[in-house]
C-alpha cells in the first residue's frame, strides 16, 4: 500500500485541494495545506474540478496524466488527436455550449493541455490502477459521493453546507486518494480526506474494486469522472 497521509479537509468545499496536498506530501513537497486550497481555483458553486488540481501541480513542476470518461467535455473520437487539435476542437465547441461549469472546464483542460499535460481515456479495471500502484504512484479521483457512501443526494444551504436530503438533493462530487489494493485484490484502499463521512466515517478505508470503479463513472453527473497521475518530473514515462 502506499503511505499516504491526508489531512481532514477544513471544510466541505476543500476536499480537492486537501488530497491534491496528500499527494504532494507524499512526494517531500513542502508546500502547506493552507497555501493549496488558498492557489487551486474554486467554482463559483464551491469547490474545484480535478483539471484545476493537475494544472497546479504542472504549475509546480510535476508531470500529471489525466484519465477521462466525462463526455459531457470530451467526445471519443478526440483522444488520438494530439494536445493542439484537441485544444482546437475544445475552442469550437465553447461557441456552441454556454453552460457556465462545462464552459469553465473546458477554459481549464485548454490550460492543462498547453502546460503539457496529458489526456487518455481508457478502460477504467484494475489492470489500469494496478499499473500506477505497483510504481508506487497515487492515483487522486474525482467521483460521485453520492454513489460511494451510498447516501442521500445533497444540496447547499446559504452557509455553504452541505444538507443530506432524498427529495430535495443532487449527486455530490468528491475528490479522494487511491493508495492500493487490499490482500486480495477485490477492495482498493482510499485515503479520504472528509473523515466524518456516512458511510466509512474514518480518513482511511478498502471499498470493493468494483463499487469503486462506478463511483468514479458516475462522477461524470458532476464534472468529475477521472483519474489523476501526479508525478515528479523523471526520465521514465508514466505508466500507459
Amino acid at each position: 500500500m502506499i503511505p499516504i497521509k491526508i489531512h481532514t479537509q477544513p471544510d466541505d468545499s476543500t476536499c480537492g485541494p486537501t488530497s491534491l496536498h496528500a499527494v504532494y506530501r507524499y512526494f517531500n513537497d513542502p508546500i502547506s495545506l493552507a497555501d493549496v486550497i488558498k492557489e487551486v481555483p474554486s467554482l463559483d458553486e464551491g469547490g474545484t474540478l480535478e483539471v484545476l488540481l493537475a494544472c497546479h501541480a504542472l504549475q509546480r513542476g510535476y508531470r500529471t496524466r489525466i484519465y477521462t470518461y466525462n463526455l459531457f467535455i470530451f467526445d471519443p473520437t478526440w483522444f488520438s488527436l494530439s494536445n493542439e487539435e484537441i485544444i482546437l476542437k475544445l475552442e469550437e465547441q465553447l461557441k456552441y455550449k454556454k453552460t457556465p461549469k462545462l464552459q469553465r472546464a473546458t477554459q481549464a483542460y485548454i490550460e492543462f493541455l498547453r502546460l503539457g499535460g496529458e489526456l487518455r481515456c481508457r478502460d477504467l479495471n484494475k489492470q489500469l490502477l494496478h499499473g500506477y500502484f505497483e510504481k508506487g504512484v497515487p492515483l487522486l479521483t474525482g467521483l460521485s459521493a453520492t454513489y460511494l457512501y451510498q447516501s442521500a443526494r445533497e444540496f447547499g444551504d446559504e452557509q455553504g453546507n452541505s444538507i443530506y436530503d432524498d427529495v430535495r438533493g443532487f449527486p455530490m462530487g468528491h475528490f479522494v486518494v487511491l493508495c492500493g489494493f487490499g490482500e486480495d485484490e477485490k477492495s482498493i484502499v482510499v485515503a479520504d480526506p472528509y473523515r466524518e463521512n456516512p458511510y466509512f466515517k474514518d480518513n482511511y478505508y478498502e471499498v470493493r474494486a468494483t463499487h469503486l470503479i462506478n463511483s468514479i463513472m458516475l462522477g461524470m453527473a458532476t464534472y468529475d469522472a477521472n483519474l489523476l497521475a501526479i508525478q515528479p518530473l523523471k526520465p521514465k514515462p508514466l505508466q500507459d
